[in-house]
């Protein structure tokens, strides 16, 4: 329906705004359409008002059939499913995460092989049924999936194979140089091949192929799902398909977000093995590898997540306060490589307090960079705290191998470099922190989350509450 308003402009001369309500095709939301009327040739307003009206039912049947006509251009389209992905691909790539990028990626090519394999991939995608992608979805759970091809080792490589420069060089990454050191591990066999043409080696002399199957989580199935339902609710969108075949299939028990599960306490550190494992850091590891005892000591006192350890300049620790400010994550995809990324959430954007231990510690380790680089102090900047033995930004991955490695070597309890993060927050619950402070320092959305993960760390305050009562009546 068509609205209008006739005004007078300083001038005093008639004019008039026009609008209709309707439907944008790009978005299929609904959006009001604007069109002015000037009284160009001196009508009396009476007269004004009848053009006004005339233009206005004009105007909406003008709009009312651009809709329509486009829409009808869109359902001439015949659309496969390889075409709907790689339109929907170019909308998301710039508004969404890597991850999720590279998730869509991977749901293309499994999803576009089962489409092919049941002569569905050259039909358009309203060919494609629920029956069809419950079975893609079930086919999961009904047997294991071969990994991409992996190289074991069958015999030492020779001494001449020099694994940091090669790593530096980008031949292969730090974690596969590291697995190769372990003796035994398997890497990608891509990476094996190209290391042994760059050191003129034979691949099947030192390398066997394996396959391994094992089963899909429960987690990466219904991540498969959700990538489909996104996808069809595009085409449901502009009109391509009236409803999505994805929303009407089921994966497993439906329950929620599994990453909000109580954290068990196998997973985290208590007091003593805490204190233990900073003292081991201390005790352990020579000055000249400061970097990594810095590195897991500020996880465990901070609590910040592996990407924003990763992310953090120097410029975002304030000595005089005493706080390191959290303002970004830098993470690595194969396919893009090293990238910065805003926190997990608008709350993971926060300032965390620091010990006068730790403090002290920072102190050191910018000394143990200034032995390297006589400019530090005026690239606070763009400098990163997490380096490698280099000074080079760190890879990601490094940090969890230095605390696998260290355990191992000191006989403790296995806790990853998110178990850290986790024992931070259970050591502030068990001292009876504030719920809301530990929430802000985590970086949670909200106390509720702190609260399903963490609950169990809380001291029983029953007693303190019956006493407290207590007293009500003495």
């Amino acid at each position: 329906m068509a609205y209008f308003k006739i005004t007078q402009n300083k001038k005093g001369e008639l004019q008039a705004k026009i609008q209709v309500s309707g439907k944008d095709l790009s978005t299929g939301k609904s959006k009001v359409f604007t069109k002015r009327v000037y009284n160009t040739d001196e009508l009396t307003e009476a007269k004004f008002r009848k053009q006004v009206e005339k233009t206005a039912i004009a105007f909406e049947e003008e709009v009312s059939r651009a809709y329509q006509d486009g829409k009808t251009q869109l359902r001439s389209k015949v659309l496969t499913f390889s075409e709907l992905m790689q339109e929907w691909k170019a909308n998301i790539k710039a508004g969404l995460s890597v991850n999720y990028y590279e998730r869509a990626e991977k749901v293309e090519k499994i999803f576009g092989d089962f489409l092919e394999q049941n002569g569905l991939a050259d039909k358009p995608i309203s060919a494609i049924t629920v029956r069809d992608v419950q079975r893609f979805l079930s086919s999961f759970t009904l047997s294991g999936y071969k990994s991409a091809p992996k190289a074991r080792l069958k015999k030492p490589l020779p001494k001449q194979v020099n694994f940091r420069l090669m790593a530096r060089e980008n031949v292969i990454d730090r974690c596969a140089s590291y697995n190769l050191n372990k003796k035994g591990a398997n890497i990608a066999k891509e990476t094996a091949e190209t290391l042994c043409d760059r050191c003129g080696l034979y691949y099947d002399e030192y390398f066997e192929t394996v396959v391994i199957e094992k089963p899909y989580a429960a987690e990466t199935i219904k991540g498969y799902r959700r990538i489909l339902r996104a996808l069809f609710n595009e085409a449901v969108r502009y009109e391509w398909i009236t409803k999505n075949p994805v929303c009407a299939t089921k994966v497993g028990a439906e329950k929620g977000n599994t990453s909000l599960r109580p954290v068990a306490e196998k997973e985290v550190f208590t007091v003593n093995e805490a204190r233990a494992f900073l003292h081991k850091l201390d005790e352990d590891i020579p000055d000249d590898e400061m970097h990594k005892k810095v590195i897991l000591k500020f996880i465990l006192l901070t609590g910040v997540r592996n990407g924003e350890m990763c992310g953090l300049r120097w410029s975002d620790i304030d000595f005089d306060k005493k706080v390191v400010h959290i303002r970004r994550n830098r993470l690595y995809s194969k396919q893009f490589g090293y990238y910065e990324k805003t926190p997990k959430t608008k709350t993971s954007v926060r300032d965390i307090p620091l010990t006068d231990a730790l403090i002290d510690d920072l102190k050191k380790y910018m000394d143990w960079f200034r032995l390297a680089d006589s400019e530090f102090d005026s690239r606070l900047d763009e400098t990163y705290l997490a380096v490698n033995v280099y000074r080079q930004p760190l890879y990601p991955q490094s940090i969890g191998q230095w605390l696998t490695f260290y355990e191992r070597k000191w006989d403790m309890k296995h806790v990853t470099c998110h178990g850290l993060r986790h024992t931070y927050c259970s050591l502030l619950l068990a001292q009876n922190v504030p719920i809301q402070t530990v929430s802000k320092y985590m970086g949670h959305s909200d106390s509720t989350v702190t609260l399903k993960v963490y609950s169990h760390f809380i001291p029983d305050t029953q007693g303190i509450a019956v006493n407290a009562l207590n007293r009500l009546t003495e």
